[in-house]
């Protein structure tokens, strides 16, 4: 029997994230989108990242070389390998693209990925927050993303919170 590969494959690499998170503190939800620029290693019709316990509600493909289409894939979560397959019908060509979905999630109670807390003031009011534990393998509970400890990028991130609201 064939042992599963646990490891994302390695023909699609990121290098940089494009992130914005709005939560809702009073749903304990949270919606964001995310721009991830690649580097297609070889042609392929199928790109694998991690993702777990998110709704993805778009998904696009766009070639950053060439005739710079806009592909949009289909998208089948998998909750038992905690992976998101965006999967094209036909070959995307090696060279930059960037992937760009948009996506909803729970601010969980876990202490994982992207969750909620309560602390405590000096003056004895309760105050619920929202914040990340993301090592080592969380950050697929807050957004799409290879976060597995060999990949490494670069993150420009922008928090949505309301006006009376810290970030």
């Amino acid at each position: 029997m064939t042992e599963p590969n646990h490891r994302l494959p390695t023909h699609v690499v990121p290098s940089r994230y494009e992130l914005e998170l709005e939560p809702d503190l009073d749903t304990a939800t949270f919606r964001g989108s995310v721009r991830i620029d690649v580097e297609i290693l070889e042609a392929t019709d199928e790109i694998v990242c991690n993702a777990a316990d998110l709704e993805i509600h778009t998904a696009s493909i766009q070639l950053a070389h060439g005739d710079r289409r806009r592909i949009v894939p289909d998208v089948r979560a998998d909750p038992d390998t905690e992976r998101l397959h965006l999967t094209t019908g036909t070959d995307v060509p090696k060279g930059a693209a960037h992937l760009e979905l948009s996506f909803t999630g729970v601010l969980n109670d876990r202490l994982k990925g992207f969750y909620r807390s309560t602390f405590t003031d000096d003056d004895g009011t309760a105050h619920t927050i929202a914040t990340t534990q993301f090592q080592s393998t969380d950050a697929r509970r807050a957004f799409p993303c290879w976060d597995e400890p060999a990949w490494k990028a670069t993150f420009a991130t922008t928090l949505v919170v309301d006006d009376d609201l810290l970030a």
